[in-house]
Formats: structure tokens, C-alpha cells, sequence
């Protein structure tokens, strides 16, 4: 992967997350990422993944033709609270595109 791939996905961790989460939740979310881009094009990507009670929580922010889209998720894991954001995200660009064609 190149760097000007990296720098349009930004992943931030909580402060106590481990080098291996940061590798793994990193290359998942870049992973998915990728995979809607594929239909949506290259976009900038903001992925913020925290503890919360019960498990986690994720936002999801991406800067789609001068608009910010975003969605939040949860989950018993990150990998899961990013899923369950990036499936908002996913539906909430199709809409938004949608409704952008005359």
C-alpha cells in the first residue's frame, strides 16, 4: 500500500490500544475502506474506534464531493463497531449520491 493511500484513511485508537490492534483494526478498516471505493471512488477517511461500556464504539466520517458524511456503530469488538459504521457509511453514500444525480 502506498503512502497517499494511508494518508486519505486515518484510523485513531484509544491511548491503551496495543501495537498488534493498531496493525489488525488498521488493515481491517483499510481493507473495507478499499472495497468501497471501489464503487464510490477515492475519498478522505476519518475511522475513530473507542472502549465503551460493553464493548466498542466507532465513528466514521468521509469527505464524499464537498460533503461530510458520517455514521457511528458499535460492537463487542472493534472490528465489529467499525463493520457496523462502514455499513451506514456504505448505505448513506448510495442515498446521498442518489439523490445528487438530476
Amino acid at each position: 500500500m502506498n503512502k497517499q493511500a494511508r494518508a486519505r484513511v486515518v484510523v485513531e485508537l484509544h491511548a491503551q490500544a496495543s501495537q498488534r490492534q493498531h496493525r489488525e483494526l488498521g488493515a481491517f478498516v483499510r481493507y473495507c475502506v478499499f472495497r468501497l471505493e471501489r464503487e464510490f471512488g477515492e475519498l478522505q477517511w476519518l475511522v475513530r474506534i473507542l472502549p465503551v461500556a460493553n464493548g466498542f464504539a466507532s465513528s466514521v466520517a468521509v469527505n464524499d464531493q464537498a460533503s461530510i458524511v458520517e455514521s457511528s456503530g458499535r460492537g463487542f469488538d472493534g472490528a465489529l463497531a467499525v463493520w457496523d459504521a462502514l455499513y451506514n457509511i456504505e448505505e448513506a453514500l448510495r442515498e446521498s449520491r442518489t439523490h445528487a444525480r438530476p
